[in-house]
């Protein structure tokens, strides 16, 4: 059954670093080469400039998708000004160089070197008043007479690796900033927001999320764990955080014991007369009045709740004209993360 929650997509994150990295290698390969270089060499650039913009753009981008599951947005927000200041850096950089390296000889740009040849000195003590174009006029454009060849191999280099490279920082940038970027948050009147449950002897996740596996229910609970920790939450879940070798009963204890708050996906399948060990542990753990502070049914299938859900109003996802979306609504329920 679809609910609010579909529109969640688990998937866009890997479909922002696959496009980014698209749109560097071909941005690259279409970029205006500097007219001073030998066009001969066009494509060999432009292939270049296609794989290092998309070699850097996924170096920078998969490393962040990784740490995207920690729920750290310091990481992709430092990311974003590292290299929104670093592509303005080499951007400057590029155009100092280019205007170096470069001189206008006969209606066209060449490509000039930084260290004189033994002619370019004698000329240069000889007419200290006259620009060094008259020079390179009177040998007829040949670079070289006037500059020694491994400057003008340097200029080349640096002006070849450098033109393109603020392009694929500026999408590192973008791409950065738009995975810093948490879900929204719902607008909660100063007050409302209800009251932080009593704390166990340790806390170590905002929520852990108790589901039925298999099917819509654990498709929705994964939906839910990417949101929260998205927006920052530190969110328990068990095919991930319990500990391989322990009793799952033991661990679900665990986690709703060391978590502030239990979030249940509730549906037919959860509430099967044959499947109770969730509201054995629940009942176990938290009281009546833990149960109203600290445990959040997630619906997302009409059900009749049994008694030991009585009383909880929780969020109903099955409403397709939600006031609120449902996942806002959990955010506000949930505070501030730990």
């Amino acid at each position: 059954m679809p609910t609010p929650l579909a529109g969640l997509g688990r998937r866009w994150p890997l479909l922002l670093a696959v496009a980014s990295i698209a749109v560097a290698s071909i941005a690259g390969a279409l970029l205006a080469q500097p007219a001073a270089l030998a066009q001969t060499e066009s494509r060999t650039r432009a292939a270049f400039a296609s794989l290092a913009s998309a070699g850097i753009v996924a170096g920078a981008v998969i490393p962040l998708l990784a740490r995207r599951r920690t729920g750290s947005r310091r990481v992709a927000v430092a990311a974003a000004v590292t290299a929104l200041i670093l592509g303005l850096l080499v951007f400057n950089s590029s155009a100092s160089i280019q205007r170096r390296c470069t001189l206008q000889y006969d209606g066209r740009a060449v490509l000039i070197g930084t260290e004189l040849t033994t002619l370019g000195e004698t000329y240069r003590r000889g007419n200290p008043d006259q620009p060094i174009e008259e020079l390179l006029r009177d040998s007829a454009g040949v670079t070289d007479t006037v500059w020694t060849r491994q400057s003008i191999g340097r200029c080349r280099l640096a002006m070849t690796g450098t033109y393109f490279l603020w392009l694929p920082l500026l999408i590192v940038s973008l791409a950065s900033a738009v995975l810093a970027i948490p879900a929204g948050q719902l607008s909660v009147p100063a007050g409302s927001a209800p009251a932080a449950a009593r704390a166990p002897a340790v806390i170590r996740y905002d929520a852990f999320i108790s589901y039925r596996h298999g099917g819509p229910d654990a498709e929705v609970a994964r939906q839910v764990l990417d949101a929260l920790e998205a927006g920052g939450y530190r969110v328990a879940i068990d095919e991930r955080d319990f500990a391989a070798n322990a009793s799952f009963l033991l661990e679900m204890e665990r986690c709703i014991r060391e978590s502030r708050y239990t979030i249940a996906i509730v549906s037919g399948r959860y509430l099967e007369s044959g499947h109770c060990e969730e509201e054995a542990i629940v009942c176990k753990v938290l009281d009546m009045s833990d149960r109203r502070r600290r445990l959040i049914p997630l619906i997302i299938q009409t059900v009749e709740l049994p008694a030991w859900l009585f009383g909880l109003v929780g969020i109903d996802c099955t409403k397709p004209d939600a006031l609120v979306d449902p996942i806002d609504k959990l955010k506000a329920t949930l505070g501030a993360p730990i």
